[in-house]
């Protein structure tokens, strides 16, 4: 699993307790990073979790499952990079976005060979899944 822009490290602290078994945390503010190390350590998920502070461009490798809770422009930037990263068959969950952005954001993940889409939302509030 890969974990975009950790900030506390739930997502990935989620992620292990729901069974993935290796998962890669990234944040590039040094604060998130030592928070999210904190809570992962709390959790006892060291073991499982990495965190790193490298950018997303500089992942190589591919995951099953990739998460972000981003702004929407941060979202836009790096969707090529999310199809680069997401395994084929794999899943991209998508947070942090405004109900109102949320066509946009389906337009894109679709040109970037994203699909089964679902959306979730919640007050003005949206997340969404999409299998590559």
């Amino acid at each position: 699993m890969l974990d975009v822009g950790t900030g506390s490290g739930i997502l990935a602290i989620y992620g292990a307790k729901l069974g993935s078994k290796r998962i890669l945390a990234l944040d590039t503010d040094p604060e998130a990073l030592a928070w999210a190390k904190r809570n992962i350590a709390l959790n006892e998920l060291s073991n499982s979790i990495h965190l790193s502070s490298l950018p997303l461009r500089d992942i190589e490798e591919q995951f099953t499952i990739a998460v972000a809770n981003l702004i929407f422009n941060e979202i836009l930037e790096l969707m090529p990079l999310f199809c680069k990263l997401v395994e084929p068959g794999g899943c991209l969950i998508l947070s942090g976005i405004l109900r109102e952005q949320v066509d946009v954001v389906k337009g894109l993940l679709a040109l970037h060979a994203f699909e089964n889409m679902d959306v979730r939302l919640q007050d003005e509030w949206a997340c969404l899944r999409a299998r590559k």
